[in-house]
């Protein structure tokens, strides 16, 4: 199917493990009152990569400066938002956490962040294709010998 550019939204982020690659970096969004428990990402800027978006969404969700694994695109997850009729397409790669700084939240997001052990991130992401992306990634690090 085709989706014509102005009916499109593009966003990515990331799922970012310890250092350890025992604990996976959840953000919890309190602001649309059902504490959706997810990944971090948003939307790209203008001219902006996608790897270049999921790094600086990661860092001004949670404060955590992440570097992205090489050759971690997971996959993009497409979701229809009603409410303005376009397409989303999130593109998911796997990072590591490099630094911690503050958050840089907008106005509007309140969002609160949480490190889970990967058994207790699965339990509770609020989305199946959150658990299923969280999946993929185990399967990624398993195979470049990172677990």
């Amino acid at each position: 199917m085709l989706y014509p550019r102005a009916e499109i939204v593009r966003s990515a982020g990331a799922v970012v493990f310890d250092a350890d690659y025992e604990l996976v970096l959840t953000i919890v969004n309190h602001g649309d009152g059902n504490n959706t428990i997810s990944f971090p990402k948003g939307q790209l800027e203008p001219e902006e990569s996608i790897e270049a978006a999921a790094r600086r969404e990661v860092e001004e969700e949670t404060g955590v400066v992440c570097k992205l694994l090489p050759d971690s695109l997971m996959g993009v997850e497409n979701r229809y938002l009603s409410d303005t009729k376009r397409t989303k397409f999130v593109y998911w790669f796997v990072g590591t956490a490099v630094e911690t700084r503050e958050q840089k939240l907008e106005s509007y997001e309140q969002l609160s962040v949480k490190w889970m052990s990967i058994a207790e991130a699965r339990d509770v992401l609020s989305r199946e294709s959150s658990r299923q992306l969280l999946d993929l990634c185990l399967k990624f690090l398993e195979k470049q010998g990172k677990r």
